[in-house]
């Protein structure tokens, strides 16, 4: 059985997150590596549209690295707020007909109510058993909060 989970509660991978961040840091780093080994004379020669060119390229590799990071699943009381990426879906419970979730797949998906799925990446299989764990709350989450009251 899974655990109550108090809301609002925010569920994100690990394995992406650890894997961007330290992407940005290598990255980060070996630019730096490389503009400090270009001798003066080198790193003169280098125009400033080539230098805008370079770091707007870096910057492009920062900002999906940043998407990636930014990966979350909100449970409030009103509703569930997925963010893959750059794309954020607001869903008010009584759209979430369901959470599925196998360790064959990427991550875990919701089924709406209009038929269509919805990819919640902070989910992700290749959390292993964190992911499972976090699939079985968010699944008891939905079902509490899509439960219908037989007084209303």
């Amino acid at each position: 059985m899974a655990e109550s989970v108090v809301l609002p509660h925010t569920y994100r991978p690990l394995g992406a997150r650890v894997a961007a961040a330290a992407a940005v840091v290598v990255l980060v780093a070996i630019i730096a590596f490389l503009w400090a080994m270009l001798s003066d004379e080198v790193q003169a020669q280098f125009s400033l549209f080539q230098r805008v060119t370079v770091l707007a390229v870096f910057g492009a590799m920062v900002f999906v690295l940043y998407g990636v990071f930014r990966t979350a699943a909100r449970a409030e009381d009103r509703g569930l707020t997925v963010v893959n990426g750059f794309v954020v879906r607001r869903l008010e419970w009584t759209q979430v007909v369901r959470l599925s979730f196998s360790r064959n797949g990427p991550w875990a998906l919701l089924d709406l109510d209009d038929g269509s799925t919805v990819a919640v990446m902070a989910i992700q299989s290749a959390d292993g058993d964190r992911a499972s764990r976090s699939a079985r709350e968010l699944a008891a989450v939905i079902a509490d909060q899509t439960r219908i009251d037989p007084d209303d």
